[in-house]
Parts: structure tokens; sequence; C-alpha cells
């Protein structure tokens, strides 16, 4: 049976238009499901638990943006229930990573009917609060500063808040020093950030690891040295075309398994993880979804 989860804040409302178009269609195919459209998240993930729990569900659609991707991920990973997006958030990124962000409701709904479910990898971070999977980025230092301050913010709407945060951030960040452990090579490394990739993109489509890819097994690692501000501000725009990678201050690893320390906070898929220190690892093949 199929599972609607509908943030109806999400997208101005697109969101609960796209999860009644997607429930006509399976109306049509005479298939069974059921929705949930809570107004509160502790609701939301209620009625998540009680109907997983349940086992009648084998495909959870989650009507929103990277959010609520997180929110479903949380309670479907590894445990066989399939996992789609009817994008309208803000960022989008999951559906970027399995090429669903362009599409429409009804070409959603056919390649989630008429092909399989494949698994792709998953990101799983342990902190001294935290046990957390994610699905496209964990971001530390500066990254995790931009994400702070954007949550807190209630104006502007959108990629706005976070170019506004960023401008923010950067007025006040100084380098941290970092005690990386990566597959059990140790690096002491000043850094701006520190972005551990299981897919290629955040923010809204900014590509922090170009070619990072969620079925390889391993993760792409980036570190930014210490810079000027001015630097830190050349550097950002590029992200959004990939071109950063190859400034001179920009470290590049990959990994299966990373243990960092630092003075920072971590965010994973834009929300809250922990404090560091954290431990990651690539969990291979924990996440049934749809890929184009």
């Amino acid at each position: 049976m199929w599972l609607l989860v509908v943030n109806s804040h999400a997208g101005k409302g697109k969101a609960a238009e796209h999860a009644s178009e997607f429930a006509e269609l399976l109306v049509k195919e005479q298939l069974k499901f059921e929705i949930i459209n809570e107004i509160t998240l502790d609701k939301t993930i209620e009625q998540l638990l009680l109907k997983l729990e349940s086992n009648e569900f084998t495909r959870v659609i989650a009507a929103g943006g990277d959010g609520l991707v997180n929110l479903c991920l949380q309670h479907v990973a590894n445990t066989g229930v399939s996992l789609g997006v009817l994008p309208s958030g803000t960022g989008n990124d999951f559906a970027r990573s399995t090429g669903v962000y362009n599409l429409d409701v009804k070409e959603i709904f056919n390649l989630y009917v008429k092909t399989s479910p494949t698994q792709i990898d998953l990101g799983r971070v342990k902190g001294s609060n935290a046990d957390k999977w994610f699905v496209q980025v964990l971001s530390t230092g500066f990254d995790a500063e931009v994400n702070s301050l954007a949550n807190l913010m209630k104006w502007p709407r959108g990629k706005s808040k976070y170019t506004i945060a960023t401008i923010r951030a950067i007025a006040n960040f100084k380098p941290l020093i970092y005690k990386i452990n990566i597959d059990g090579v140790i690096y002491d490394q000043p850094a701006m950030l520190l972005a551990i990739a299981n897919g290629e993109t955040y923010g809204g489509g900014m590509k922090i690891c170009p070619g990072a890819s969620n079925s390889d097994g391993v993760f792409d690692i980036l570190l930014v040295k210490p810079v000027s501000r001015f630097v830190l501000l050349t550097i950002f725009p590029k992200v959004f075309s990939g071109k950063h990678i190859t400034h001179p201050k920009i470290l590049t690893f990959k990994g299966k398994t990373i243990k960092i320390s630092a003075p920072t906070l971590s965010f994973a898929d834009g929300e809250f993880v922990s404090p560091l220190p954290i431990e990651i690892s690539n969990i291979s093949n924990s996440l049934n979804t749809w890929l184009t």
C-alpha cells in the first residue's frame, strides 16, 4: 500500500496540490493508499510511526521539500520500504539526485508505478545526542553556521534566505581546527568548512562535491582551508556550477567511515544533527527509491 506524507505548508500550497493530483492517479489505477497531512511536525511523526508499524505500507511518498524527505528517511532507511518524493520545497536536492526534479506529477507517478525501486547508499551519523540518516550532504563549520542562521530567519523565504545567511556568517566566522579520521588516516587541519557528500548537491542545487554518487559505497569529502572573507565570497558563487573544486585552497578525499572533531555543529540535508565530535558511515544499499 502507498502512504502519502504531506507538508501542506511547502511551496505555498504546492505540496498539497501535488499530493491531491497523485492521489487522484492512485484512485484511477485502483491502488490502495492513505494520506498523512497533519498541521504539526510532532503529529506527522506520530502518524508516520503508527502507519509504518502496521507493516501495511511498502511505499512512502513525501510531498514537500528536503526537510520532509529527511523526516521520512529516519523511519524508512534500512527497512525495505521505498521512499519517493513530489518535490515541492525550497531545495529539492533529493529530487535532483533521483532525477524527478523536472518531472510533473503524472510523470513521477508513472515512474513510481511502472518501474521497480532500486537501492542507493545512505549516510549514517552518530553524535553525542544523535543517530540519524542522511541522503545528500552533511556539513560542518561555515556551512553549519549558514544553516543555523537560515533556520532562524523567517524572512525572506527560498534561496534568498541562504544567500543572506551566508553574508551574515562570513562577517564573523573564523577557521576551526579539525581532527579528521578518514578510514583510519588522521588529519589535523585548520579549515573553514568540511562537507561529507553522499549526493552531489545541497542547498537547492549547489554542487558541493561534483560527481558524488549515491551508489558507489563511499563519500566524497570536501575541505576548504582557511581563506579570507573576500576569497570565500569569490568561491561561494562557483559552488552552483561545481567550478569551485579546482581552487588551490580546497582539498578533496574519498572515504567510507569518517570521524570528525572540532568546536562546531553538524547539519545533514539542511537539518541539525549534533555538535561534534561525530562519526559518519556510508551504509550501502540502505534505501529503496526510484531513479530516472
